[in-house]
């Protein structure tokens, strides 16, 4: 199956948005209740808020197509000498081809010279903290963490580069 990561820019941004109102609803089933999932989105992947990380904040986004087709995105940012990975989410039905890697493989590599990459996860995510483990991430703080009306309590997860 041929895989391709490109990095894109605005234009490409409304392809994120529709894969993130797949794979949500897929990804945090059980972890966030059902009636939250639909509002973040609407929040977070609103058209304005994905440009704005991009032209206001410095976020860069990652896209992967498997057979052609999007498959997964991940953003990421640097602060200070760590590279922050914002968002890396993979539809359901490409996990296990090693897309997830490579996104944030990719997304590391755009910033040359950061000593560390880091990223926060929510704590009731079993899945997502056992693959980030397995990829030399450790947790390093438990935080309070607020998007929208929501708090939840998530881990900040790095590992050196």
């Amino acid at each position: 199956m041929t895989v391709e990561i490109s990095e894109i820019g605005v234009e490409g941004l409304g392809i994120v948005r529709d894969l993130a109102y797949r794979i949500w609803p897929e990804a945090y089933a059980g972890i966030l209740p059902a009636e939250q999932i639909g509002p973040m989105l609407d929040d977070i992947y609103a058209l304005e808020t994905l440009q704005d990380d991009v032209v206001r904040r410095g976020h860069r986004y990652f896209l992967a197509r498997s057979a052609g087709a999007p498959a997964g995105f991940a953003s990421a940012y640097r602060e200070g000498d760590r590279v922050w990975i914002k968002k890396l989410y993979v539809l359901g039905s490409a996990r296990g081809l090693g897309l997830g890697s490579r996104l944030m493989d990719r997304a590391i590599a755009a910033f040359p010279g950061a000593q560390s990459a880091a990223l926060y996860v929510n704590d009731g995510n079993a899945p997502a903290i056992a693959w980030y483990k397995a990829r030399g991430f450790a947790e390093e703080a438990k935080v309070p963490v607020r998007m929208g009306p929501y708090d939840f309590i998530d881990y900040v997860m790095a590992r050196p580069l």
